[in-house]
């Protein structure tokens, strides 16, 4: 399994706020899993703290009705 990863650099966090994903007070983005179908409509969304980590089979059954 391979996927693209965005890090959004300049103009600084300017896709993670469109995404709701930018935490302005401290100048970074939130941890965030999206996943983009191939249409290019979001399919999926898990906006988190930073210490949490998902569950990997949220986004396996997402990718599975994908297919």
């Amino acid at each position: 399994l391979s996927y693209d990863l965005l890090s959004d650099f300049e103009p600084k966090g300017e896709v993670a706020r469109m995404y709701g994903a930018y935490r302005s007070a401290d100048g970074i983005s939130e941890r965030a899993l999206f996943i983009v179908d191939k249409e290019g409509k979001l399919a999926y969304k898990d906006i988190h703290d930073i210490g949490d980590q998902p569950d990997n089979e949220d986004l396996f059954d997402v990718l599975r009705k994908l297919e």
